[in-house]
């Protein structure tokens, strides 16, 4: 693949097409490499072959995402990392990550995103290009040159993250959709098995949107320590899955 890979990715990527390596995946598409850009981008919705690609990617960047709350040089405001998340859930909106990172937002003191901040600058370009291609590569070597490496992938680490998330909440509410208007026909096994995987834990997410509503603004250490906690169960969620992607993608990212 050309597209960057985030430190600690220690899967070794083999000659086989992608449509080899899963039989999940339709066999009648062409090899990746083949692929235009527009096709290899993650969609409003998961596909198999997204799916199963893009989780060998989560997995990844776990460390990195915790890292971005918690861990010195690595770590950034919370101002910053909910400007990020807001600014991402501006391609492909997802109510599910409306509502968190909207409230998250307020509690930092965030009333809108600068879109001259060099943070905002490059997850803007990533969610235009759903974090591939050669301009969210420059864009990623021009936030390097601003921030520092370290915080530049926990930055980058944060895209991928908000990616997942709003990715798997719109294929959930989709699927609800077709199910509650009798639309069985219309849906695809992606779509059943995304919703009974991930279902409970964006129910969950669903209730705490309503509870944060009333939550007040918090210092950044609470703040912190609240992005740390939300990333447990999400990590929970994303491992099993990501560590099957692996097997069945053989580590492609």
């Amino acid at each position: 693949s050309n597209h960057p890979t985030p430190t600690g990715t220690a899967y070794n990527q083999i000659s086989m097409s992608p449509t080899e390596q899963s039989p999940l995946i339709n066999n009648n598409q062409p090899p990746e490499e083949e692929m235009s850009l527009t096709e290899l981008r993650t969609s409003k919705r998961w596909t198999w072959r997204t799916l199963l690609r893009d989780h060998t990617r989560f997995l990844s960047i776990l460390p990195n995402y915790l890292a971005a709350y918690i861990v010195p040089t690595y770590s950034l405001t919370p101002t910053t990392i909910e400007s990020v998340m807001v600014t991402m859930n501006t391609v492909n909106t997802c109510p599910y990550c409306t509502g968190l990172h909207g409230q998250l937002a307020r509690m930092a003191g965030v009333e809108r995103p600068n879109p001259s901040d060099p943070e905002v600058v490059y997850a803007t370009s990533f969610a235009q290009e759903s974090g591939r291609g050669s301009d969210v590569s420059a864009s990623y070597d021009t936030l390097i040159a601003n921030i520092g490496m370290k915080r530049a992938q926990s930055v980058r680490a944060l895209c991928w993250a908000l990616l997942w998330g709003k990715t798997t909440g719109n294929t959930i509410n989709n699927c609800r959709d077709k199910l509650v208007k009798f639309q069985w026909t219309q849906l695809r096994t992606v779509d059943l098995f995304v919703m009974a995987y991930y279902g409970p834990l964006f129910l969950v997410i669903g209730v705490l949107n309503k509870l944060l509503t009333v939550m007040p603004s918090i210092p950044k250490a609470v703040s912190a320590a609240v992005g740390a906690v939300l990333w447990l169960p999400q990590a929970l969620n994303i491992i099993p899955l990501g560590v099957a992607s692996i097997v069945l993608n053989f580590g492609v990212v």
